[in-house]
């Protein structure tokens, strides 16, 4: 339960939430349903009543979205410790897109929207929280139309690049930054809006030249510099 906390940005402690000093933010966790997901395995689906929101425990979740023409758009990814489905479950609506488990396994904490809107009543540690956590979805927002604006594949393929490494990336003994997000070549190119076949040649282009490395579980960047020269004007 401790991911719970940074998802409503209470202070990075050992301590579980149950044990901090916002006793309204344990009560709402409380009664929470502990959910493992595989990798592709879904939270939910668009169309569905958002009866419940999710804070992420462990593992990487998409939130996408279907066009009538069958193809899927990646709006966002997110990690442990942030809550998804917040906005539906506080309009007691539908969600608007799905929640797919990528990689995997994912865990997830699920709690019941009815819950969650009774402690916004009286609470202002939840309200400020549910504040906070709506904004980290402003931001996912924000940066998928960074990307996407960016201007041709190979420079949205960049950004993307800057962002999973902002997101995601940590430093390799060996200078380069390894991404810890396993992403098919399709979740690429849904969230560069582009052509699968344009994403694959352009990905083996930067591996060929020693800028990228794909490893288990994810990918290693070793010519950030290189990413940044073909975003920069």
């Amino acid at each position: 339960m401790g991911h719970v906390q940074s998802v409503f940005a209470l202070p990075q402690t050992a301590a579980p939430i149950t044990e901090s000093c916002q006793p309204d933010l344990a009560r709402l966790v409380q009664g929470g349903r502990h959910r493992r997901l595989a990798a592709g395995e879904s939270l939910w689906f668009a169309g569905e009543r958002a009866s419940h929101f999710a804070v992420l425990e462990s593992g990487i979740v998409q939130i996408r979205r279907m066009t009538p023409t069958g193809e899927g758009i990646v709006i966002g990814l997110f990690r442990s410790g942030e809550a998804i489905g917040l906005a539906a479950a506080l309009e007691d609506v539908a969600y608007p897109a799905d929640a797919i488990a990528v990689g995997g396994p994912v865990d997830v904490l699920a709690i019941r929207a009815d819950t969650l809107r009774e402690s916004l009543r009286s609470s202002i540690d939840v309200g400020l929280a549910v504040n906070r956590a709506l904004l980290q979805h402003s931001a996912a927002l924000r940066a998928k139309i960074d990307i996407i604006s960016a201007g041709s594949v190979p420079r949205r393929l960049a950004a993307l690049m800057h962002y999973l490494i902002e997101r995601f990336g940590r430093t390799t003994d060996l200078g380069g930054i390894l991404v810890d997000v396993h992403l098919a070549r399709e979740d690429i190119a849904q969230l560069v809006s582009a052509r699968v076949e344009t994403v694959i040649r352009i990905l083996s282009r930067w591996q060929k030249a020693g800028w990228i490395t794909p490893r288990p579980g994810g990918i290693e960047i070793q010519r950030i510099d290189m990413l940044r020269r073909i975003i920069e004007p």
